[in-house]
């Protein structure tokens, strides 16, 4: 009876207990709530815009390579993934096996994140995939490429801590991360980078254009949820 009373308590503190939610309504800063500063019972709707990096094609990874080499290439692709969203004051709020979140709060949050996603591609491009090449005898027999896809999408989403102590993690609902998490799961060739319209019309430069030529090609629908959702994409890669 024990395991009883205790799903009937989460069923109490959940389904019968309201959220004491508040909204954010600053536009600058740059922070994103904290999942141990939160309570179980609270919530805070945050503009905000997400960011889904995604690692495509691990299953044939998988296939190629020994499970040793397999670990080490997904941890090159989180942690660079992972360090390049920090350096542009993204917060990384979850990770689902080879994909990783980031949150961009404040007003420039989306030209900060599409940079960060065109780096991610230049660096897995010109950094993560030589090595990983030259490293791994498994990779340049298969001739097994790194490949991924970046979403973003931007919107007013609520954040609740879900979960119990030392078992818990930050929850973002909305159709922003819905909607990011969709793009990131995209593949189109060459074009590695898709924003949701919203995103893509508050971009200024230079996050827009590269000597003059618009980097973004679009619109292209994307159905979610019974609804079409707008995006655009692009190919282009941003050096660090």
């Amino acid at each position: 009876m024990a395991l009883k009373d205790d799903v009937e308590s989460d069923i109490q503190k959940t389904v019968y207990t309201s959220l004491n939610t508040t909204t954010r309504t600053d536009t600058t800063l740059q922070s994103v709530p904290e999942p141990d500063k939160m309570g179980y019972s609270e919530g805070v709707y945050l503009p905000a815009t997400y960011l889904y990096a995604d690692m495509a094609d691990s299953s044939g990874l998988v296939a190629a390579s020994p499970a040793d080499t397999v670990a080490r290439v997904m941890k090159a692709y989180l942690v660079v993934s992972t360090r390049i969203i920090r350096a542009h004051n993204g917060h990384i709020r979850s990770f689902d096996g080879d994909r990783v979140m980031g949150i961009f709060a404040g007003t420039d949050r989306f030209n900060r994140s599409v940079k960060a996603a065109m780096q991610i591609k230049w660096a897995m491009g010109e950094l993560v995939q030589p090595a990983i090449s030259a490293n791994f005898k498994s990779i340049k027999t298969s001739g097994w490429t790194l490949k991924h896809a970046c979403g973003i999408a931007s919107g007013q989403a609520l954040l609740v801590r879900a979960g119990f102590r030392g078992n818990d993690d930050l929850v973002s609902i909305g159709t922003a991360p819905n909607l990011a998490a969709k793009l990131s799961d995209l593949r189109d060739g060459a074009y590695n980078t898709f924003i949701g319209k919203g995103t893509y019309n508050n971009l200024t430069e230079p996050a827009i254009t590269s000597k003059g030529t618009n980097m973004w090609f679009g619109t292209y629908d994307l159905p979610m949820g019974g609804l079409t959702y707008p995006y655009y994409k692009s190919s282009y890669r941003w050096s660090f």
